[in-house]
């Protein structure tokens, strides 16, 4: 299972492929259930190629900011 997190506006931060083919995973932000998503544009977190690349990112990055991980 891959974790995602509440950052410090308790929006829900995950990595999905959005709407490519599963060949560029990203991290967004989901501010609502059941709303869009947004992209985090930030230099640590590029899209990647693979989900275990963005999720690696989207770790180190969470833990940093020292979100909680969701249930």
């Amino acid at each position: 299972m891959y974790k995602q997190y509440y950052d410090d506006n308790g929006a829900l931060v995950s990595v999905t492929c959005g709407i490519s083919e599963g060949d560029k995973w990203m991290t967004v932000r989901q501010k609502k259930p059941k709303s869009g998503t947004h992209r985090i544009s930030s230099p640590l977190l590029p899209v990647r190629t693979t989900r275990d690349e963005a999720q690696h990112d989207l770790d180190a990055y969470a833990i940093a900011r020292k979100w909680d991980e969701a249930d």
